[in-house]
């Protein structure tokens, strides 16, 4: 078997831990993570939940390959959003998924509110919980040195002050170097009074495929493929951040709050630039072979390299050009447990708010010291961080504003430009938890990714005619991953996923199956959405990013409307 076909059920108000056993015809047809997460949450009308009331389960989801294939030790924390108040979900790697799994469970259902602050243990015999008065107030790094000194081998998910205060986007940061970071988990663990979770190692499960030999054959596929593919190398050697110059060449790093197009430093805030400076050695998650983190000797210290994500949303964003203050900022924001990229949004909002006199956050573009104190003030909710803690959506209502926030259904927009790579608009529009680049990565099919199998491919970046079409395919093939779950990393390709499943279940999972449980798992979190009241009058951009700026995208700007046109069209949505 390779599911354990059981969850824990923990009520934090009454104390009570319960085995609940998900039907197997749920299994068989949403897989895990994601989306047997949502099916879960409709049956439980999350979506009407308040956010931060104790009504709102936390849904923590392994998937069917977790602790047996390559780059499958990833967690699914699932919520309704904080931040959003649509579907949330994020998926975080290290060891936890694995630990999970190897404890005898599938997943977590996290109900209800304890009256003081607790954390909780897991293992074999289920789960306790545990007084926390002692780790409140502490950052992550604290709180987790603190558990695994009473609780021993574990893998631990905490939060830091910014969880505690309820900060919209607030994280959950795991094993130390890895982060649950969008959509605001780690508020809704705050509102919970739920400090942390520890998972001990234990042996308790182990996943036996259907048939053994042949799935073997079908992990050293993919295992294979991964040590060939040219982009799995690079993230192996510098991380994400490694593509920080080829984005400022084709327009896609966005600079001074998505109002310019050229920022001049890449290479100062390149990871290319600070692994060659500090790298200390490698890291990674549980059986990945990819070990796209980096520890840096830094200052007479031990500190993660930051994404690419990061290094453009404190960096160019904002423009600030020291790889090394990045390299600090990275630091605080993982430590108060915020995600970099609301963060480094909702600050960026405050410096182009400031310079244009529609508001005085104190804070302007290139000042890396009123970055980090405005971090700071946003995680305890002082002064001008208490609004800031809101998000950009909120920022915007509250002053009166239009068209200035950059978020999609009250996410902000990633690191990645529509202006660049044309799908990224409708692909941003359409995504079930806002803009969100991650799930279908648009990007790399702009630049020459092909899944043949689905007709996925682009031939220009600047086109928007057939956008729509090759986004939904898109987001169909990659919504697998969530289920899995299996890092989006992986370049794994449709027969690889089929295989693995077809031999590790003993069912017959096709290409054209798993394409079709990819877009029910879809349309499921769509259908989330709309009970939530977050639906199609969400799908849009906000102005600021559809202005035209000069560098890699020529002044090019999407047509919105006419790729939506096409993508509801092509879904047989009226």
């Amino acid at each position: 078997m390779m599911y354990t076909g059981k969850l824990l059920r923990i009520n934090l108000e009454s104390g009570d831990v319960k085995t609940f056993r998900p039907g197997k015809d749920l299994y068989r047809e949403f897989l895990g993570g994601g989306g047997l997460a949502v099916n879960l949450h409709l049956d439980m009308g999350s979506y009407s939940a308040d956010p931060l009331g104790p009504e709102n389960p936390l849904i923590l989801m392994t998937g069917p390959l977790t602790a047996s294939a390559p780059s499958c030790s990833r967690l699914q924390f699932t919520a309704r959003s904080p931040l959003t108040y649509a579907w949330g979900e994020s998926s975080v790697g290290g060891r936890i998924a694995t630990y999970i799994k190897r404890a005898g469970w599938d997943g977590l259902i996290i109900e209800g509110k304890s009256n003081r602050p607790v954390y909780l243990t897991v293992s074999s015999d289920g789960a306790e919980i545990r007084e926390a008065d002692h780790l409140w107030g502490k950052t992550t790094y604290e709180t987790q040195e603190e558990i695994m000194k009473d609780e021993g081998e574990a893998s631990t998910a905490v939060i830091g002050p910014a969880g505690e205060n309820l900060v919209r986007y607030a994280c959950v940061l795991v094993d130390n170097s890895r982060a649950a970071g969008r959509t605001g988990m780690g508020a809704v663990m705050g509102s919970k009074n739920l400090k942390g979770i520890a998972v001990l190692k234990e042996d308790e499960f182990t996943p036996e495929p259907e048939n053994p030999e042949a799935y073997r054959d079908a992990v050293k596929q993919l295992a294979d493929r991964i040590k060939e593919n040219f982009t799995a190398n690079m993230l192996k050697e510098v991380g994400t951040g490694g593509y920080v110059e080829s984005a400022e060449m084709f327009g896609d790093l966005p600079v001074r709050y998505f109002t310019s197009g050229v920022f001049g430093k890449a290479e100062k805030i390149s990871a290319n630039y600070l692994v060659e400076k500090y790298l200390k050695k490698h890291d990674g998650c549980m059986g990945c072979a990819i070990r796209c983190g980096k520890v840096l000797d830094y200052n007479g210290g031990e500190y993660h390299l930051p994404e690419y994500e990061t290094l453009a949303s404190f960096g160019s964003l904002l423009m600030i050009d020291s790889g090394e203050k990045l390299i600090e900022m990275n630091h605080a924001a993982n430590a108060l447990g915020m995600d970099t990229i609301s963060a480094g949004v909702t600050i960026g909002m405050a410096m182009y708010l400031t310079e244009n006199n529609l508001a005085d956050f104190g804070v302007r573009f290139g000042d890396a010291e009123g970055a980090v104190s405005l971090l700071h003030d946003i995680a305890f909710r002082r002064g001008n961080g208490d609004l800031l803690a809101e998000g950009t959506m909120r920022v915007e209502q509250k002053l009166g504003l239009n068209g200035i926030a950059a978020h999609v259904r009250g996410l902000e927009i990633p690191m990645h430009d529509p202006r660049a790579f044309f799908s990224l608009a409708v692909a941003y529009a359409t995504n079930n938890r806002g803009a969100c680049h991650l799930p279908h990565q648009m990007y790399n099919v702009e630049m020459g990714l092909k899944i043949k199998a689905y007709g996925i491919e682009s031939e220009d970046r600047f086109e928007n005619r057939g956008k729509g079409i090759i986004t939904a395919r898109m987001q169909n093939f990659t919504e697998i991953f969530n289920s899995l779950v299996m890092c989006a990393f992986v370049p794994a390709k449709p027969s690889h996923i089929a295989s693995l499943l077809t031999h590790g279940l003993g069912v017959d999972y096709s290409v054209e199956r798993i394409y079709e449980i990819g877009e029910t798992t879809f349309l499921a979190k769509r259908r989330f959405n709309e009970l939530a009241g977050r639906g199609r009058d969400h799908d849009r951009l906000p102005e600021i990013i559809l202005q035209p700026v000069d560098g890699g995208s020529e002044g090019n700007v999407p047509d919105v409307e006419l790729q939506l046109k096409e993508y509801y069209d092509f879904r047989g949505w009226n």
